[in-house]
């Protein structure tokens, strides 16, 4: 129930928006379509009041992660509370009664908001729009720098609520609600993007080692200059290389190490342009700045009979968890690792020396170019005991996982013995 409290938060600051508007609301002064006027403030403001927690959720407040279920969900959430935002907006746009005069500041600035927010939704629902994602997919420093404009937006969107006639000016009680609401929103915002930079730099580290271990793999190895950032096996960081400007931006990644070393790990596989250079370019003595770490995901707070499944470079937080085995462990565990080729399993050996030395972990490995896909149902045929006991923890592409979890949700595992983290940022 914890997991779901964030989001239950942001649902209540829209429903206590609406109740407010309910139980204070404004004079009817009867002029026509009083009603549609006011609701259409009230889609309005319960859409700025989503925007201004989509923004608190940008700044990644470690303290919340708890109550969204990681890091992960919070941009899930992130994500959900600007989609649902841009759609009252629409619903305030078409409801709001047209007026004869001329198009005035106050809703010339409207529209401006409304366009500039269904242009910048439009940049990131692209990729995943069919026939769309052909002709719009921004790289990812790019989506970023565009990314950013949303809060400007949101300023104008303010703005022109202040320049327009509203009949909320007449309701003291929610006005005064939402507008506190939109400038915690909008101080979220410039603190992310003015102050943020300068005072969240992160923790120096230096480069150790850049190990290249296969055509794409690289493992980076860092030595902290300060303090090592707390980690629990399995949690990602966000990483940037402030002396190459090409990889300055951070990015995330799994933390493959064990807490229990002194230096941080990170397998990183060359897929994009950001990672392609990092694989070509990194060497040793290069500065980092690492931010984190973060995520939930954690087998060790759920049952003792469990299945892992990774999916190519999506191995890295149980090689984590490996190497932070316990020997006492009371798990069962059975560990199954898909990639394509016999070469993509850089870190095979390590496995198979867990179950050696652990008899309470089994490991499988799936080569996919010879043994055909990874299913549930090969899974289970080299299993004992009721499939849906089972506590299922999964890491790789995202429809990989999803295949696996409509599967295993099919076969009768309860959604919630289900765990994954949800790599995608925008």
């Amino acid at each position: 129930m914890k997991k779901q409290l964030g989001n239950v938060a942001l649902t209540g600051l829209v429903l206590i928006n609406v109740l407010l508007y309910l139980l204070f609301p404004p004079p009817n002064t009867g002029e026509p379509r009083f009603y549609n006027q006011l609701i259409a403030e009230v889609f309005s403001s319960s859409a700025m009041v989503l925007m201004a927690g989509a923004f608190v959720l940008a700044n990644r407040p470690r303290f919340l992660e708890p109550f969204f279920g990681g890091l992960d969900q919070m941009y899930q959430s992130h994500k959900t509370a600007a989609l649902t935002a841009m759609m009252l907006l629409a619903g305030h746009f078409f409801i709001i009664p047209l007026r004869a005069e001329p198009l005035s500041l106050g809703r010339l600035l409207g529209k401006t908001a409304i366009i500039g927010f269904a242009v910048l939704v439009l940049l990131t629902l692209a990729p995943r729009v069919p026939v769309v994602g052909g002709y719009i997919r921004l790289a990812y420093h790019q989506w970023r720098w565009t990314h950013k404009f949303i809060g400007v937006f949101y300023f104008v969107g303010f703005y022109h609520m202040l320049q327009v006639e509203t009949v909320s000016v007449n309701a003291p009680v929610p006005n005064l609600y939402w507008n506190v609401i939109i400038y915690v929103g909008m101080a979220a915002y410039l603190y992310k993007e003015l102050i943020a930079p300068f005072v969240s730099k992160g923790q120096a580290f230096v480069v150790e080692a850049a190990r290249q271990l296969n055509p794409s793999t690289l493992e980076v190895t860092l030595k902290p200059k300060g303090p090592r950032p707390a980690q629990t096996a399995g949690q990602f960081t966000f990483i940037s290389f402030p002396g190459d400007k090409a990889l300055a931006e951070a990015h995330p990644f799994t933390v493959s190490s064990s807490p229990k070393e002194n230096n941080l790990r990170l397998s990183i596989k060359a897929s994009g342009d950001w990672t392609k250079h990092l694989y070509a370019n990194l060497k040793a003595g290069a500065e980092a700045r690492i931010d984190g770490c973060y995520g939930q995901l954690n087998y060790k707070t759920s049952g003792p009979r469990q299945i892992w499944i990774a999916g190519g470079i999506g191995v890295t937080p149980f090689l984590s968890w490996v190497r932070d085995f316990d020997p006492q462990s009371n798990f069962e565990i059975d560990f199954f690792y898909s990639v394509r080729a016999e070469a993509d399993a850089v870190f095979w050996d390590e496995f198979v020396a867990a179950g050696q030395k652990h008899k309470w972990f089994r490991a499988t490995l799936n080569v996919s170019s010879k043994d055909g896909s990874l299913t549930v149902e090969k899974m289970a045929a080299t299993l004992t005991g009721n499939l849906a006991e089972r506590h299922i923890y999964m890491c790789g592409p995202l429809p990989m996982t999803e295949a696996f979890r409509k599967q295993f949700t099919a076969k009768g595992v309860p959604a919630g013995n289900i765990h994954f983290e949800e790599f995608n940022f925008r």
